[in-house]
């Protein structure tokens, strides 16, 4: 982050504007974005989807001695009803459903007793194997090159082009491989590449188990939610419906939770206008973007604005954000 923005965001913080904006804006809902835990270096490869230890631990002592009040989906659904009020409502939601956000995250916020909420998409869930796409970026962003070379079962495999596309050109060319098989390609990949076998199997980048997730189900400050089976949303009704219908019939058969599974991520927080009756049909009672800024009273509940938190992002940063100041900004702009 350029300097002199991390120097305007203390300057708001040190000012005092913050804490004024934040008063002003203390019936708006805050909804916050977080995705797994960093375990080694995923925080420097992909930091808008891994925090590191040392970046989340600052966040979660000033929200627990600030003014703000961690609450539940449930409850927060309730106070953009009107039927509760809170002042300077927080809520965490964590999207995916990676291995290390249900092994190392939550338990770090059950000792802060705050609630959340999990999206998991069940894909990955079915399969448990490494997210082929997310560990092959990772390996070519520690190795970068331009062409994959490798023989394997007796064929010659080469592909070529920008990470973007090599990721995709492999995924293409194992999609109808059985895990098993995937994973033996992947380790030839890893090999040419020169990485470590073991980023297949040490789970940074596999998604919990429904036993681990399971487990989840069992604490009443965690909830599990709608994140689509394969972490796409079509536009179609037949799409949505196959997506969002499989997504939660695994999650419910799977985890027998003791409450609905009927809030959902929008899969990288994209929607569209047309989703918002196909989702109303389905008996969704929230959904959650990535449209960033605050949430007032009487929202839409199938268009919420979340905001993420990243690594590279400083607390300063996230407290101006959280106090509403980016959206009057944003407001102003818009008039100007």
């Amino acid at each position: 982050m350029p300097g002199w923005k991390n120097n305007l965001y203390k300057l708001l913080v040190k000012s005092g504007l913050t804490h004024l904006s934040a008063y002003l804006n203390r019936h708006k809902l805050v909804i916050l974005c977080l995705h797994s835990l960093s375990l080694k270096d995923e925080h420097l490869f992909w930091p808008g989807v891994f925090i590191s230890r040392d970046k989340l631990i600052p966040i979660l002592e000033f929200l627990k001695h600030s003014r703000y009040n961690v609450i539940s989906l449930a409850e927060a659904q309730r106070h953009l009803q009107g039927e509760v009020t809170y002042d300077y409502p927080v809520v965490i939601t964590i999207d995916d459903g990676w291995w290390a956000s249900v092994a190392d995250l939550l338990p770090i916020l059950e000792d802060y007793q705050f609630p959340s909420t999990t999206y998991v998409t069940t894909y990955y869930c079915d399969h448990q194997i490494a997210v082929v796409n997310v560990l092959l970026q990772y390996w070519l962003w520690k190795q970068p090159v331009d062409t994959i070379s490798l023989s394997f079962n007796g064929k010659d495999y080469q592909f070529t082009g920008s990470n973007s596309e090599l990721v995709k050109s492999i995924e293409s060319s194992i999609r109808e491989f059985d895990d098993q098989t995937k994973m033996a390609f992947l380790a030839e990949i890893a090999d040419f590449l020169g990485q470590d076998r073991a980023d297949l199997t040490d789970r940074r980048f596999h998604n919990a188990s429904y036993d681990e997730l399971a487990r989840v189900v069992q604490n009443p400050l965690h909830s599990i939610q709608l994140h689509t089976h394969t972490h796409r949303l079509p536009e179609d009704t037949a799409g949505i419906q196959r997506e969002i219908g499989i997504n939660r019939e695994k999650l419910t058969a799977s985890l027998q939770p003791p409450y609905g599974v009927d809030h959902l991520c929008y899969p990288s927080g994209i929607w569209q206008p047309g989703h918002i009756p196909e989702l109303e049909a389905l008996g969704v009672r929230t959904a959650t973007t990535l449209d960033e800024g605050l949430n007032n009273r009487g929202e839409h509940l199938l268009k919420l604005k979340r905001n993420l938190v990243m690594d590279n992002r400083s607390l300063d940063q996230l407290k101006v954000t959280m106090s509403g100041i980016m959206d009057m900004a944003q407001r102003l702009k818009q008039k100007i």
